[in-house]
């Protein structure tokens, strides 16, 4: 009993205990349910700001399915949320086969991917952590693909554990297709078409397509402008614009004008006055008359030369017309320059060439009628010859018979004929027939010799020191008749050529028999040989130079021509320099002449060491000045010319040595005030050592002009500078050039 009490004490406190427990189990749930209507509440409305968010995304959780997917993402896609809510087909949306989506990798925790699925069009977000940004292009959204610039971003719950990603998308396919220019054009049109009636619906959009379309032409346009830009950059002439009017002011020059002159375009166009202002002042006034009259015409092509950067000359091709505007009646020159400079010099060296390949196919094609002629001619002159002394021997067995019975018979006087009479002109006849015979089979034998080659003999080491010395022991006795003096400069170490001793040996004693006839008679006569080999042309050169009555200009173009001759009172045949070209040729040389009537003659022969290799020279004039622009202008106006800067350490040896490795130069134009040396002493130098080479001397210094008084030789010209190159042009025309 006593434990009665006790028990009831017990169940009492278990059932206090019971219903505290219970209590506190009711406020549990409470707050459970609270937590669940609180979550509910904010999963309510979070599916409510993404659903309802005008931004498309979606929320994949920790398993990648899909738990949010919202209704502008349903539109961007066209897919529907329910057919990919709790499903892992995020990739549905953007790509053809299955592959992560950047929430996928966020959310597998494989940031170290991203670069491999989006190289190079991701960053690492500024705004959000653990937030990745990318552009990329889709073409599998809609009908033409589409750019979106997507964001993706882990999302974490309250104690900071990772329950998925998020991933929000915008589309930019416009603002990334659209210029700018076109954009604003489509802004305003856009608000045009908020501020009017849905009658103009149409008409708005018949408006967007003509922007549209103009935008679509102008970007055409722009492609073509490029293109002829492009083009005309490319091309070999720089094209230009003026006006036809006015003051005819540059408009326009394509940047190929830099490349030539070294003067920016722009130049051109800032000043008025560039363009003339670097034309030569020889060719100014005929340029600016060219533009006044050629614009009557329509068009107009001209040559003049024109400064460029350095200051030396270019020539310029130049051809305009006029272009009248379609809209208005505005009308520009339109015109192109091209730098025909070296067309000049190709063009001056391919006449030089022609003239010789006409020279040699007119031997050559001669030579074949010739060989035809001789043999024509050889056997009715072989049977005259062969008969006259047979009628010789007849004429005087029978002069004798008459002289004996019938010298004084009456029929002599019927007939009016005496004996003495007849038988001093048999005798004449006869003599004649023998003279003319003669003279008929020297003709024959040289005619053989111009047709005659030997191309199939073999060729052998020839030293031309001894060929030199073989034609003065054949010739040297005859050209002594005239000539006091005969001057010897053979060079030592010449090297032997590949040839024919007897045809150059012939060549060379022809030419010293010329050498000879040139000298009149009771001049103290001079004739020079010099022989030397030159390491440039891998040639020996011998010059034969006279000072003799040379060769008027008239007949220079002749002198080499079968048949010409000025000698046909001394029985010239004029066969004589044919069959010395036509043997230099065969050695595959060259043979010149520079004659100055008055003064003598020099040829030069050059022949090639193997005896194979062609040589080419051609005519050229020594410039020597200080003055590097005017020695530029020179060689813009002469492109046959060499120049040469004068230097404190040069002396009048070193052009001479160059003249003398240099043969083909013809004419010397100098200043008289050098800096290593005086003009009139280097003309005293050239005038002892090439007595024939014409030199003019130019000074812009009048006093200079006046030959110091030690002096003895004058020049052929002088001019006092500036002086027009046209005017030089004429001196050197009429002093002549070396024929080669």
């Amino acid at each position: 009993m006593k434990d009665r009490p006790n028990s009831d004490d017990y169940h009492a406190r278990e059932i206090q205990s019971l219903r505290r427990q219970l209590k506190e189990l009711r406020q549990s749930e409470v707050k459970r349910k609270r937590a669940e209507d609180e979550l509910k509440e904010s999963e309510q409305r979070l599916r409510s700001v993404i659903g309802g968010s005008p931004i498309p995304a979606f929320v994949i959780g920790k398993d990648h399915h899909i738990l949010y997917w919202n209704k502008a993402l349903e539109e961007l896609t066209k897919i529907k949320a329910e057919s990919v809510i709790g499903t892992s087909q995020q990739w549905r949306a953007f790509y053809s086969k299955k592959r992560p989506c950047m929430a996928d990798l966020l959310v597998s925790r494989e940031q170290e991917k991203i670069s491999r699925w989006y190289a190079g069009k991701y960053v690492k977000s500024k705004l959000l952590d653990e937030a990745y940004e990318a552009i990329d292009y889709f073409p599998e959204l809609g009908n033409q693909g589409k750019w979106l610039r997507f964001t993706a971003a882990i999302v974490r719950n309250a104690a900071g554990e990772l329950i998925g990603a998020i991933e929000t998308l915008e589309d930019i396919t416009r603002r990334k297709k659209a210029q700018e220019a076109l954009l604003k054009a489509q802004e305003e049109l856009e608000e045009r078409v908020r501020a009017r009636t849905k009658e103009l619906a149409q008409a708005n959009e018949a408006l967007l397509n003509e922007l549209m379309e103009r935008h679509r032409t102008q970007k055409e346009l722009k492609q073509t402008t490029d293109h002829l830009s492009l083009l005309l950059e490319s091309l070999p002439i720089v094209s230009y614009t003026r006006k036809a009017d006015g003051d005819g002011r540059i408009t326009f020059v394509s940047n190929a004008i830099e490349e030539i002159t070294g003067y920016p375009a722009q130049c051109f166009v800032d000043d008025e006055n560039f363009w003339m202002e670097h034309i030569h002042p020889d060719d100014q006034a005929r340029i600016f008359a060219d533009l006044h009259s050629g614009q009557a015409k329509g068009a107009h092509r001209s040559s003049y030369r024109f400064r460029v950067m350095d200051d030396s000359y270019r020539w310029f091709s130049d051809y305009w017309r006029i272009v009248q505007l379609p809209i208005g009646s505005t009308s520009y020159i339109v015109g192109a320059w091209q730098d025909v400079t070296e067309d000049k010099r190709i063009r001056q060296e391919g006449e030089l060439r022609l003239q010789q390949m006409i020279q040699a196919h007119k031997l050559t094609a001669l030579g074949e009628v010739v060989a035809g002629v001789a043999h024509e001619i050889n056997n009715p002159v072989s049977f005259i010859a062969y008969n006259v002394p047979i009628l010789e021997e007849i004429w005087n067995t029978v002069e004798t018979i008459l002289s004996r019975s019938s010298a004084h018979h009456p029929a002599w006087e019927k007939r009016g004929l005496s004996y003495q009479e007849v038988c001093g002109n048999m005798q004449g006849i006869i003599q004649a027939f023998k003279i003319g015979a003669n003279r008929i089979s020297r003709v024959i034998t040289s005619l053989k010799e111009f047709s005659r080659s030997d191309e199939t003999t073999e060729k052998k080491l020839v030293a031309v020191q001894d060929v030199i010395a073989g034609a003065l022991v054949i010739v040297g006795a005859q050209i002594r008749r005239t000539v006091s003096k005969i001057d010897q400069e053979i060079a030592e170490k010449i090297p032997s050529i590949s040839g024919h001793f007897q045809k150059i040996e012939q060549v060379i004693a022809n030419l010293l028999i010329n050498a000879h006839q040139a000298i009149p008679a009771g001049q103290k006569g001079l004739i020079r040989i010099r022989c030397r080999y030159i390491e440039r042309l891998k040639a020996v050169v011998v010059h034969i130079e006279d000072n003799g009555k040379g060769i008027e200009r008239k007949i220079m173009d002749q002198i080499f021509d079968p048949f010409f001759t000025t000698k046909r009172e001394l029985d010239g045949t004029g066969l004589g320099l044919s069959i010395s070209y036509g043997l230099i040729k065969e050695h595959h040389g060259l043979i010149s002449v520079l004659s100055r009537p008055g003064k003598g003659s020099c040829f030069s022969i050059y022949l090639p060491v193997d005896g194979q290799t062609d040589i080419s020279l051609y005519p050229a004039i020594l410039c020597v000045d200080h003055n590097v622009k005017y020695l530029k202008e020179l060689k813009a106006n002469f492109v046959d010319a060499v120049i040469w800067r004068s230097e404190t350490e040069d002396k009048p040896e070193d052009i001479l040595n160059f003249l003398t490795e240099n043969p083909e130069v013809d004419m010397v134009v100098s200043e008289i005030r050098l800096k290593g040396f005086d003009g009139w002493y280097l003309l005293e130098k050239i005038r002892a050592k090439f007595p024939l080479l014409p030199v003019i001397l130019y000074s812009a210094d009048r006093r200079a002009l006046k030959p110091p008084a030690q002096i003895n030789v004058l020049p052929d010209y002088m001019l006092h500078k500036p002086f027009s190159i046209d005017q030089l042009q004429k001196i050197i025309h009429e002093l002549g050039r070396q024929h080669l």
